[in-house]
């Protein structure tokens, strides 16, 4: 088969030039209230009131508190009467729900209680809020624009006071593209890559990559081992934000603190109103996935709210043989008194069932004299479904003492398996000619982890500056039990170059005759273990950190983590030994620093610069030593950030990571390589006006060995582009004849990448566009969408045992028809 291909040139740049004509709305109204002056010590509420969803433009500028040492007098009570918001017309399909005339119960000096707990999310200092903003339990929402983010602070912070770059990704950006899972939403990041959803398990265990290193992907501020689970729902995402680049100050949890950035998955929350929405998605490959969101109060005097939300997915796929089916629910209870104090629990359980995806050997599919069948599945067509599941409840604690001071605890406790079977080749090149070798292998894992999270903040005014003190500290107790057994039908010798293959098959003309059993020493032609662990990761952490805002015109961050790693590695039966364990540690604890600026330099215009560090587990290696060093990075961040008329926003940045004590794995041993990641980045936001908004990023990053005994220092790190960028412009009709009608069209583009780090082989540049088209009022929405117009043909990179890629997905018609009230 000839595949399409583009040239080589610039791709990004002159893809990212195409103009589109294309449509997108407003998110829905918001809500939210006006607030007024702070108070520094405790007072009697207003009356409850209803405030209208559009805002008028207004600063949350809480008047900072005084220093705690000079409190002000209380002020005076007032009671303000009820007032009815008229109704206001939606834009957007879907608009979320329960966001007209929200009932308020708030403090005077703050929106933390407008939608009717007390959620620190809310809780904004020095913010601008444009018309038209809603507030989201997440925060405000202005558009597909976040005006602040609570990941990478730990505290609800403008994104233009943050020195770092962080970009969010809320709902109605996920709505308006239809977003199929979490990598496709993250297209509309700069220098972001991740694995398309064709497999459920990976010996890769981090697919996400931020600015060329391994990311993990967190719950609502705490890590998740592996992504296990329905990974891909979105029915109780409210919005995702991207962390770039090592942020340990905060963080740590399973192995450890990120060292390359982090991706927090942030849910739902219960609101005061009662609300739904029921929904449901069709499309290409018999695609069929329901969805539901019900929100309900459970008191009259809206102490006690919950809400659940569900989704199953059942489908099948371009590749051959390959059929899913996966479904989560995550119901979630909130007991609050609406002012100061809110407690929320929030459950989870959630499956995938997946025949388990090899991808295809680079040879046959970017090179070679030949071409397989890119639809061509690996393995026996009867194989049976891999599956990972995940189960895990997270408990919440916000409290308001005072003006002042406010304190927080989360704590997760957790259960995650996996259990992945495959029938596959070893290389990216073939035995000879086109028959490949193949093997059997089944890999297994079981993790239960329990964290907890305290944290202790203050806000406070001293002269002409406004601060936040945070202290806090973190625990978390994984224990990781799993084995990956292979049946490698007589092809052990073939490996190391001792004998020619033993089992091969053709891939011009594939049969597979012998059909998939897992690898037992009992049933398996040639037994081999890659591994059998039993493994207990404890990692602690204390941290404090200051956010000081000089004259609201220069931002200052500074933080310290005490951070240690104990990690007790067992392989009861490592590969190619007699059969007695191995045991390796690492036991590490050292002080990690975080310092940053943000300079105002003209209304609208900021500059800022930034340096942090990362300390994680190096991960299943056992050198002779007996002992691993951890793996640590550190970043340099320059950048600028731009606010200009509440209508273009945005980040430009310039960064250089270093990463040391990186663990390359060879056939049979390990070495630990030093890795460099540098580049600059553009996140751009435009909304001219409530019908118009347009969204683009690019990435340029050149990610390489820096050293390594294995790989030539200046070979590429796999499967990072070294550009790539992505364009999408909505357009809501605002005609009497087309209201509630609205479009929208996108391209992303990516130059190639390497297959894998011998850079041997490299993939093609691409692009896909996508477009969409809907209808929505206040209780009905179907939209239409068309995933890869051009029907593009493609290859990415595919970590499997390396030398893999796998095809891109073909053009897709998928339709959602909802239902709210």
């Amino acid at each position: 088969m000839k595949l399409r291909t583009p040239q080589r040139y610039n791709c990004v740049s002159r893809l990212l030039a195409l103009e589109i004509a294309a449509a997108g709305a407003l998110s829905f109204v918001a809500v939210t209230a006006i607030v007024s002056s702070a108070r520094a010590q405790r007072a009697p509420q207003p009356a409850p009131a209803h405030v209208e969803n559009t805002l008028p433009p207004v600063t949350v500028q809480q008047k900072a508190p005084p220093a705690v040492s000079e409190p002000a007098p209380a002020p005076k009570q007032t009671a303000k009467p009820k007032v009815k918001s008229a109704p206001v017309q939606q834009a957007e399909a879907p608009p979320p729900p329960a966001q007209e005339a929200v009932e308020v119960a708030q403090e005077p000096t703050t929106p933390a209680t407008a939608l009717g707990t007390y959620n620190p999310a809310l809780d904004v200092q020095g913010l601008k809020i444009p018309p038209g903003t809603t507030l989201t339990t997440a925060g405000p929402v202005y558009g597909y624009q976040a005006l602040s983010a609570i990941s990478s602070t730990k505290t609800a912070t403008p994104i233009e006071q943050i020195p770092q770059s962080i970009q969010v990704v809320p709902k109605s950006v996920i709505e308006d593209q239809g977003s199929r899972t979490v990598t496709e939403a993250l297209r509309n990041v700069s220098n972001v890559q991740g694995l398309d959803d064709l497999s459920i398990g990976n010996t890769d265990l981090q697919p996400l990559r931020l600015r060329g290193f391994d990311a993990e992907q967190w719950l609502d501020g705490l890590v998740v081992n592996y992504n296990a689970g329905d990974r891909s729902s979105f029915a109780n995402v409210e919005r995702i934000e991207v962390l770039k680049g090592p942020s340990a100050i905060l963080y740590g949890g399973g192995p450890g603190a990120p060292v390359g950035g982090a991706v927090n998955v942030i849910s739902k929350l219960p609101t005061n109103k009662a609300s739904g929405e029921f929904g449901v998605t069709v499309g290409s490959h018999n695609f069929v996935q329901p969805y539901f969101d019900v929100n309900q109060p459970l008191s009259a005097n809206g102490t006690v709210l919950f809400r659940v939300t569900g989704e199953y997915t059942a489908a099948e796929s371009f590749i051959d043989v390959l059929e899913q089916e996966r479904y989560s629910i995550n119901p979630t209870l909130t007991l609050t008194n609406k002012t100061d104090t809110t407690l929320t629990i929030q459950g989870r359980k959630s499956r995938y069932e997946q025949q388990a995806y090899q991808g295809l050997p680079a040879v046959g599919t970017v090179t070679g004299s030949f071409r397989l069948d890119p639809n061509l599945y690996i393995g026996s067509p009867d194989i049976p479904k891999s599956f990972t599941a995940a189960e895990g409840v997270t408990v919440t604690l916000d409290h308001k003492i005072d003006p002042v001071w406010s304190f927080n605890v989360k704590g997760r406790w957790s259960r995650t398996e996996f259990d992945q079977n495959s029938q596959a080749t070893f290389f990216g090149f073939p035995a000879v000619g086109s028959q490949w070798e193949i093997f059997a292998s089944e890999v297994q894992q079981e993790q239960e982890e329990l964290t907890i999270n305290p944290n202790l903040q203050a806000r406070f005014a001293a002269g002409p500056t406004r601060n936040t003190l945070l202290f806090g500290a973190d625990y978390s107790r994984v224990t990781d039990r799993g084995h990956h057994f292979s049946d490698t039908y007589g092809n052990l010798f073939y490996i190391f170059g001792l004998a020619p293959p033993a089992m091969t098959v053709d891939l011009l003309n594939p049969r597979f005759p012998i059909p998939y059993v897992d690898p037992t020493p009992s049933n398996a032609t040639e037994f081999v273990v890659f591994g059998d662990i039993d493994n207990l990761y404890v990692t602690k952490g204390a941290y404090s950190q200051i956010q000081t805002s000089i004259y609201d015109r220069v931002h200052l961050m500074a933080g310290l983590r005490v951070a240690s790693i104990e990690v007790d590695y067992v392989d009861l039966i490592p590969t190619f030994s007699a059969g007695s364990p191995v045991t390796t540690t690492t036991d590490r604890t050292r002080i990690l620093p975080r310092v940053g600026a943000v300079v105002d330099v003209a209304d609208g215009l900021s500059i800022y610069a930034s340096y942090s560090e990362g300390m994680r587990w190096a991960g299943f290696v056992a050198p002779p030593s007996g002992r691993v060093e951890p793996e640590e990075s550190e970043q340099r961040e320059v950048g600028l950030k731009f606010n200009l008329a509440s209508n273009f926003t945005g980040t430009v940045s310039a960064f250089d990571i270093q990463r040391t004590n990186v663990p390359v794995l060879g056939i049979a041993s390990t070495q630990f390589a030093k890795q460099r990641s540098r580049g600059f980045e553009a996140d751009i936001i435009w909304q001219p006006s409530r019908s118009w908004q347009v969204l683009a990023s690019y990435g340029f990053i050149e990610a390489e060995f820096a050293d390594s005994l294995i790989f030539p220092r200046g070979n590429k790190l796999d499967a990072i582009p070294e550009q790539s960028g992505r364009l999408w412009i909505n357009h809501a009709f605002e005609e009497p004849m087309l209201r509630g009608w609205s479009a929208g069209a996108g391209i992303y583009a990516s130059s190639g990448a390497f297959v894998d780090n011998t850079n041997i082989w490299k993939t093609e540049p691409y692009f896909l566009v996508d477009a969409k088209i809907g209808y929505a009022n206040e209780r009905f929405a179907a939209t239409l969408f068309v995933k890869n117009l051009t029907d593009e043909k493609y290859f990415t990179p595919y970590p499997w045992f390396g030398g893999q890629v796998a095809p891109g997905a073909d053009r897709q018609f998928f339709g959602t028809v909802v239902y709210k009230y």
